[in-house]
């Protein structure tokens, strides 16, 4: 299996050789794409804009800007915060590649959420003015938009049974969930980055730095995990698998 890092350099010698286009671009299965004739790709793309590259801590969009379009990540990650009335930011998603974001700026035409890059990130985006007659002249890509709409609002009633589980179960279904999206995404499923620091970890979890910390060593000593940094490495999806469903105790001892 070729590591995650070896991975990232592949894809960005690749970006380097090929124009990626919707035509081309290996998360077009995933992205806006999917449905649409080879004909009605080719329109869309003649309109989807390609951004430049954002380096770590860049924004995409910040809440209170004016909604300027949807946004498919290309390379990279980013993260989804929403800040509430005290000033405290709540992270709500992390962004793979080939998944969508800004659906928060169609009800009031300005984002309410800001986008921020976690790494090195690219991506493209269907311009807000663009959307509605593209829609018109390709009625599939309109039940692919709600599709995607459809997967955040799926997301976010996940995120609420999420946080009802204990500290260990939360941990174990988001290493699982972060291993099944890389590999759904052709990457390594075993070794990838988790993206979060371990402050944003516990805000996304809900959880104490110390209790994210300590249940990280804890899987590791259990021989469930290897951690180097933000990469982590499964080594028994098993167990990690009964204690995200089942609750299984071994780990909190």
């Amino acid at each position: 299996m070729t590591s995650f890092s070896a991975q990232i350099q592949l894809a960005q010698q690749a970006s380097q050789r090929l124009e990626v286009t919707c035509n081309n671009c290996g998360f077009n299965t995933i992205c806006f794409p999917r449905g649409l004739t080879q004909k009605e790709v080719a329109e869309l793309d003649d309109v989807v804009q390609r951004r430049k590259v954002l380096h770590k801590g860049e924004y995409l969009f910040r809440a209170g800007d004016p909604f300027h379009g949807l946004i498919a990540v290309k390379s990279g990650s980013a993260k989804l915060t929403y800040q509430d009335e005290n000033g405290n930011e709540h992270i709500l998603a992390l962004l793979l590649p080939g998944e969508l974001l800004g659906f928060d700026g169609f009800s009031a035409n300005v984002y309410r959420c800001s986008a921020q890059a976690l790494d090195t990130l690219s991506y493209c985006e269907l311009p807000a003015s663009q959307i509605t007659q593209l829609c018109q002249r390709i009625p599939p890509l309109f039940k692919e938009i709600l599709r995607h709409a459809g997967d955040a609002l799926e997301a976010q009633r996940e995120q609420m049974v999420f946080i009802k589980k204990t500290a260990e179960e939360r941990l174990a279904s988001f290493l699982l969930d972060l291993s099944g999206r890389y590999g759904y995404r052709g990457f390594s499923g075993h070794e990838f980055s988790i993206g979060f620091t371990r402050q944003e970890l516990g805000n996304y979890l809900d959880l104490a730095l110390a209790t994210v910390s300590r249940t990280l060593k804890q899987f590791e000593k259990e021989g469930w995990i290897k951690l180097q940094g933000k990469k982590v490495t499964i080594l028994d999806s098993d167990n990690l698998q009964k204690l995200s469903c089942c609750g299984k105790k071994s780990a909190s001892a």
